[in-house]
Formats: C-alpha cells, structure tokens, sequence
C-alpha cells in the first residue's frame, strides 16, 4: 500500500568548520552557504486541538512575525477534534479531517500570503496506547501529497484509540478490512507495532518524538522506550527534555503525578546519570529538544505555555529550510536546545589528529591519541521577557551564562530485552568532567567566548553541554551546580491572577539552561 522509501543519508559534515550562526546573522561564513541554523518549535497547538484556543493565524503571527521563527511544527491531537483554524466549533471530527478540511489549506494561505519563506510541518500529537502523548511527523516522498494523507488517515484508524470506528467512512473501513489490516489501539506492543509501522514504510520520511516523558511517573518505563526505539530507530531519534508547558502554575504542567522538572528540564534529561544518559551509553542516537507546547499562554484565571520562539528555541542546522531538510538536519544530533535566549550560537566540537566532528557525530580515535574539545558561545543582550504580562514588551535584559558543565558518560553495547540492564535507568559512568566559568574562556575574534577541554582518548564515549545564568548552589534552584526541582505556584485567588502571572514569568526567567546535544568518541 504504501511505498518503503530509500533511507536519505544524513547529513556529513566532517571537515567542516561550522560555526553557530542564527538565522538572521548579518555574518556570512562559507559553512553558511552549505547549510545553515534555523530556529524552530517542534510541538505547536492551534485552536483545531480541543484543549487549545490560540488561532492558526494568532500562532504563525507569534512564531514568525514576532518571535522571528524559521520552521515551526503544528502537532495538534489526534483526537476527533472540536474546532476550527479560528475556535469556531465543529462538533466533532476525525483528526483527519480537520487536518485536510482546515488545517492545511489554512496553512497554505497564510504561508503565500505572509510567510512564503517560512517552513510549517503539519503533524500530529498522538494518545500512545497504554502510554502518553508521542508527537509523529509524516512527510513521505512529497508532503501532503494523496499518499502521504491516505497514510496519515490509515495511522489514525489503526493506531488512534481516541475515536470508534463508526467515525470513519465505511467504504474506508471496508477497504483496510479488504487489505487484512486490524485495529492495533489498546496495549503496549500496540504501541511498538505502530512505530514498526513507520519504520517500515516511512524510515528516512517520518519522525517520532518522546513528548513530556515524565510529566507523568505511569507514563514509560525505560523498558518502554527501548522498546520503542528498538522497533524504529531510524524514527524515533527525539525527546523533548526541555519542555513546554512553562507558563503554567506547574512549571511544564508537572504537578503532583510526577517529580517535577529540574530547572524546568524533564529529569530524562536533566539528571546526570540518568535516562538519557542510560540511553545514550547503549550508543542510542535520541536527541534532546525544547518546544513550547503552546495550547494558549493566558485565559483568564489560566495559565499554560509561551507562545512558540518566547522562550524555548531548537537551533538546528540543516542543509536548506524545506521539511525533509529539516527532519534530516534534527535526525543528523546536530540541534541545541535553550530558554530564554540565554545563548542564540553555540560552536561544539571534537578534533582528534585529524578530523573534528559535531554534535550527532562519532570521532574515530586511537587509544592514547590527544582530543580537544572546543566549545564557543555567543549571548544576545536581551531576551523576550514580558515587562508585565500582556502588554508585549518583550524586552528583558540577558542574565548571561554562568558556568557551563561538560558531561561524559562511557559507551558499552544495546542492552538485551531478555537482560537487566534492559530496564536499568542509569548510566553510571556519567560525570561532569569540566566546568568552566567566566574566568575559563576567551572572548575571541570573532566575538565568541571560547574554552576548550582537551584528553587523551582510552574508551568508547559521549560528551554532551548544560550551561545556565545560575551559580552552583542558589538556594531552592541549585546544589552544587546540578538543577534543583522548580517550584510550583498554585492557582492565583480571583483578582490577584495578574500578579500570578508576573511571579511565573520571573520564575521561569530567573533559571535559565541550555543543553547541547552529544558528540561521540569510538576509540579504537
């Protein structure tokens, strides 16, 4: 039924200098004009999902006009859906059809009528069954050709359990019925079955994203990832370890089901040793990225989620800016996740004697051969922190990086499902090997602080950045540098939402991270 598609190389970058640049740089390298670094938000709701209430037009206004986007992802639920692209309610429909009737078509407007030099991906954030919420991105040989739609409407019957089957049209359902296929909508291996599903048809052409992991302590066990990894890993290579969901009460809408996020960062992420790290030192390629899940940033008394580029950005850098250049540019590792603009360029590498690689890469190395690990930034002036929420002065004043923490995390081989460590969380070989402060770097030529870290190779590793404006142990935010669990403000008494709203906003923008993603180091 459907076409298995050639896996597209990813993206080689070795021996080339790449230099960090955003998007609207006035400098222009010669790595540029191979690529370049574009700003994006990876899971973004419009009024078509029935919990959301931002307009289409609202949304792409805010991500590309105001906050100066390059790519964003529209991911609304794939629930039989309530409204249209402007709230107005529908009653009730497949997500399908919300996405071909409205969504689509609202897209294809705006983008030649204002934003023609903008990439929008329509996705889709999907119920996994037994599980939480996993955003999928299908574009195919051609996006939102027949093909590309007929699998999308196909994954919603098989795999969706958030409608019945009397909501598809019955000739549909007797045709996947002539084709042998069955509802696959209730357990985990469900779950599996479906990535397996776009592994097999969709391999280099469709992507898969872990949302919120934790915001619920039921949601996954590190056995269910690996499970799911296991049966697509060319499709599921992300994780959104920086969160949205920042504007809420509960800061990424973590409240008492789960442990809370660190710094704002899920603990997948932001715990030395822990999950991400565990999948990581398997040799697994999954990626860490921050989105706004914006749903709507105030409804009076609400509170939820910045609106998309406000205050979580991607950097990644992608051979040119259409949708599969994108995906292939987010699959390659070579993406850097930040709050609060606290950095808008970022320059990690590893050179052995004489090659260098980037995030997503693997150095060949030999034993007792010397590394160096190269690291530059840049810090814009002044971020996008609202002077009081609501009047749109998007004008704070950038804090500026305190230390920035260098993580390595040794490499051994996949755990076995039938084994232990299948279900260990842990990867206790990762440290912080280096911590640099101001008096660490350079201000170089070129207008970046600059540090490195140099080793002598002996082991099969990763290495990996967290950088923020916080010192080492800031009462009820810090402890010896690692991010404490950030603090929840309940729901404002009617009258005083205003000012509730002003406490979140200072909270988030008083603990700010970054986190690059892993360079790898195969020693031989």
């Amino acid at each position: 039924m459907f076409k298995k598609t050639v896996p597209i190389l990813a993206m080689s970058l070795a021996g080339l200098a790449i230099t960090a640049c955003s998007s609207d740089s006035s400098e222009e390298t010669p790595e540029e004009k191979q690529g370049q670094w574009l700003k994006g938000d990876l899971h973004v709701h419009t009024a078509i999902s029935s919990d959301a209430r931002e307009t289409l037009s609202d949304v792409l206004k805010w991500s590309f006009e105001t906050f100066e986007m390059d790519y964003v992802a529209l991911s609304n639920h794939m629930r039989n859906s309530s409204q249209d692209n402007d709230d107005n309610d529908l009653g009730g429909i497949l997500f399908y059809d919300a996405l071909v009737d409205y969504e689509i078509p609202g897209v294809s407007e705006l983008q030649s009528s204002h934003y023609p030099d903008k990439t929008v991906i329509s996705t889709f954030e999907w119920d996994m069954p037994t599980h939480e919420h996993f955003n999928i991105g299908i574009l195919g040989d051609e996006v939102n050709s027949a093909e590309t739609l007929e699998a999308i409407k196909t994954f919603e019957y098989l795999f969706s359990y958030q409608n019945d089957i009397e909501d598809f049209d019955p000739k549909d359902v007797a045709n996947w019925t002539a084709q042998g296929l069955v509802r696959q909508n209730q357990t985990h291996q469900d779950g599996v079955s479906a990535l397996a599903w776009l592994q097999q048809h969709f391999p280099s052409t469709s992507y898969g994203m872990l949302n919120h992991p934790r915001r619920y302590l039921s949601s996954y066990s590190i056995a269910d990832v690996r499970d799911l990894h296991d049966a697509a890993p060319d499709v599921f290579f992300l994780v959104e370890g920086m969160v949205g969901g920042q504007f809420s009460g509960n800061r990424g809408d973590y409240a008492e089901t789960s442990s809370g996020v660190y710094g704002g960062v899920d603990p997948v992420v932001a715990e030395v040793g822990g999950w991400w790290d565990a999948l990581l030192g398997e040799g697994r390629r999954i990626w860490n990225v921050g989105n706004s899940d914006i749903h709507f940033k105030v409804r009076e008394p609400y509170a939820s989620s910045y609106f998309p580029g406000e205050y979580a950005k991607n950097y990644t850098y992608a051979l040119d800016n259409s949708p599969q250049g994108i995906i292939d540019g987010l699959r390659s590792g070579k993406t850097f996740a930040v709050y609060g603009d606290l950095i808008h360029e970022l320059d990690f590498t590893m050179s052995g004697t004489a090659t260098t690689e980037y995030m997503g890469g693997v150095l060949s190395a030999k034993a007792g051969e010397k590394v160096t690990i190269d690291i530059r930034f840049k810090s814009p002036e002044t971020n996008n922190k609202e002077q009081d929420i609501g009047d749109e002065n998007f004008n704070g004043l950038n804090p500026g990086v305190h230390h920035i923490d260098l993580i390595a995390g040794s490499v051994g081989t996949k755990a076995l499902p039938d084994s232990g460590d299948y279900h260990k969380e842990t990867n206790d070989t990762t440290q912080v090997v280096k911590t640099f402060v101001a008096q660490d770097w350079q201000l170089d030529a070129d207008g970046y602080y600059s540090m490195s870290y140099s080793f002598v190779a002996s082991d099969n590793q990763y290495y990996r950045l967290r950088g923020t404006n916080l010192d080492y142990n800031v009462e009820g935010l810090t402890y010896k540098g690692d991010p404490l669990q950030s603090e929840s403000y309940p729901q404002a008494d009617e009258g005083q939402t205003q000012a509730w709203y002003n406490k979140i906003n200072q909270r988030n923008y008083d603990d700010l991270w970054f986190y690059s993603n892993p360079i790898f180091i195969k020693t031989q």
